[in-house]
């Protein structure tokens, strides 16, 4: 069987108490694992738990909001969709109709610069990508 660490080299997967139910979260360049332009100045959040990939959030550069990437990124490459219609000034979350997973495409207003965000997960796991079980591996 083949391990995270051993799909993905740059995953991060920590030695721990297999009796300790934990979420690890990993923050990486986005190209690391995806070079499509859209993505560029974006970073991934990868959260793991018992081995598992179990969600990503994207998060787009500080005042790169109005140009859409993410969003882009989202409905041309991976075929999430919206009847929402989204000017250039909106900020706020919206679900994104999938494939049987909940995504979540945001736009956070913040005072070095709104930026884009892109959470992906299963509805049976979102609630593992936050709260006391949830530690970032600080690289």
């Amino acid at each position: 069987m083949t391990t995270l660490t051993e799909k993905y080299d740059l995953l991060n997967d920590p030695t721990v108490d297999p009796a300790e139910l934990l979420t690890f979260v990993n923050e990486y360049d986005s190209f690391d694992f995806c070079e499509n332009t859209e993505l560029e100045n974006s970073t991934i959040r990868v959260f793991v738990r018992e081995g598992k990939i179990i969600g990503t959030e994207i998060f787009g550069g500080f005042g790169e909001a109005s140009t859409n990437k993410i969003f882009n990124f989202a409905n041309s490459t991976l075929g999430f969709t919206t009847q929402e219609v989204l000017d250039e000034d909106w900020v706020g979350g919206i679900p994104l109709e999938s494939f049987g997973e909940d995504v979540i495409y945001g736009r956070v207003s913040d005072t070095k610069g709104n930026y884009e965000t892109l959470t992906i997960t299963k509805p049976e796991l979102k609630e593992f990508m936050f709260g006391p079980d949830v530690i970032e591996i600080m690289m």
